[in-house]
């Protein structure tokens, strides 16, 4: 396996700092359902949905209510990755790391089949670098006998 050349309590520290840029996007966007406050949410899914056009136009009720269920779900990936998958990177736990790495493919590959097919292939962009922030923190994983710090 491939190493990065940054520490384990860096990884583990970018790691956390992923989570919590995680967790203000999943609020901002979970503004989306309340018309009056909802322009940080109408500017991310305008922005996903590049060229930013639509900035101006109100969210529809299937578009506030499914980004109520998207971003309570981001919400608790980002908790799920500083309470747990921190923890894990600190500890060298492979199991954890490899289960979190197949949980964010499946959900980039899930995601970008979807977005492609509804004609939001722009989204697929922003969700790639989405996955890098997270694998860069996963894949540096120390190797058998190796020591990091």
């Amino acid at each position: 396996m491939y190493c990065f050349t940054i520490s384990t309590n860096t990884r583990a520290r970018l790691m956390m700092l992923v989570a919590v840029v995680f967790f203000i996007y999943a609020i901002l966007w979970a503004l989306a359902p309340f018309s009056s406050i909802n322009l940080p949410a109408r500017f991310i899914l305008d922005i996903s949905d590049w060229p930013l056009d639509n900035l101006s136009a109100p969210l529809d009720r299937n578009t506030q209510w499914l980004s109520a269920i998207s971003s309570g779900l981001l919400a608790a990936v980002s908790i799920f990755l500083a309470g747990i998958v921190v923890p894990a990177i600190k500890e060298n736990n492979k199991s954890v790391i490899n289960t979190a790495i197949f949980a964010m493919l499946t959900w980039y590959t899930i995601d970008g089949v979807g977005s492609i097919a509804a004609g939001v292939t722009s989204n697929v962009f922003f969700n790639t670098v989405y996955l890098i922030l997270i694998l860069i923190p996963l894949t540096g994983c120390k190797k058998e006998g190796s020591v990091q710090k």
